[in-house]
C-alpha cells in the first residue's frame, strides 16, 4: 500500500488493485491537488474541502455517507461522526472510513468534530494506520493526540497543516502526542509486515 498526502484532508492510497482518492478538494491558494485519477473516491463531508468530485479524472466510484462497500479488492466502512464545528450530539454530518486492502487497515477521520466516541472508537481502534486532520480545519493538538491514544494505530499520519515541518500546529501535535515523528517521506509505502508494536508517527511532504 502507498500513501501520499495532496493537502487538506486529501490522501492518496495505492493498492495493487485501485487507486483510491480520500477527500478531494477544491483549490485554495497555494494548494492544489492537481486533477490525480482514482478508481474510489471517498468523501466525508459534502464542501469544497472534502468533497470537489469534479477535480478528479476518470469516473471513479464516489462513496459518500455511511455503510459497507467492496470495490476492486477494497472493503470500506464508512461510519457517521460528528463535524468539526457542530454539537457533538449531531451526528451523520461527517463520515470517517475504515480502508481494509492487502492486509492493512487504515481509518481516514475527514473533518470529524472530536475524539471518537466510545462506539466510534470500537469500529476505528484496528486500524494499523491513522490519518488524522489537524491545524486550523481539523483537530486540536491535544484532541488529536487523545484521538492517537484510544485508537493506538502502529501508525499515524498527521494531514491539514502547513507544509513545513516547523508547523505550529503539527508542532503542538507532536508534543502533545509524546511520540517522535519519522523524516517525512513523499510517499509512504507499508505492507503488513512492516507494521510492527512500536507506535509511529509519519510525515508526508505536501504534493498538492
Amino acid at each position: 500500500m502507498d500513501i501520499s498526502w495532496l493537502g487538506h484532508a486529501c490522501v492518496r492510497v495505492r493498492t495493487r488493485q485501485a487507486a483510491l482518492l480520500m477527500d478531494p478538494y477544491q483549490r485554495e491558494g497555494s494548494l492544489d491537488m492537481g486533477r490525480p485519477n482514482a478508481d474510489i473516491v471517498t468523501v466525508s463531508h459534502d464542501d469544497e474541502r472534502h468533497g470537489h468530485i469534479a477535480g478528479v479524472r476518470g469516473t471513479p466510484l464516489v462513496i459518500q455517507g455511511p455503510g459497507e462497500y467492496e470495490v476492486q479488492g477494497v472493503q470500506i466502512i464508512g461510519l457517521p461522526t460528528s463535524l468539526l464545528g457542530t454539537p457533538r450530539d449531531q451526528r451523520d454530518r461527517n463520515t470517517a472510513f475504515l480502508i481494509e486492502a492487502e492486509g492493512l487497515h487504515l481509518a481516514q477521520l475527514g473533518a470529524i468534530g472530536g475524539p471518537p466516541t466510545e462506539k466510534e472508537a470500537e469500529m476505528l481502534s484496528n486500524a494499523d494506520i491513522l490519518v488524522v486532520p489537524i491545524g486550523e480545519h481539523g483537530l486540536s493538538a491535544d484532541d488529536a493526540a487523545r484521538t492517537v491514544r484510544m485508537l493506538e494505530p502502529a501508525i499515524t499520519i498527521p494531514v491539514g497543516y502547513g507544509s513545513a515541518s516547523d508547523d505550529p500546529a503539527l508542532k503542538a501535535f507532536l508534543t502533545a502526542a509524546g511520540i517522535e515523528s519519522e523524516a517525512a517521506v513523499a510517499r509512504f509505502s507499508i505492507q503488513p509486515r512492516g507494521v510492527g508494536e512500536t507506535q509511529r508517527i509519519v510525515l508526508l511532504d505536501l504534493r498538492g
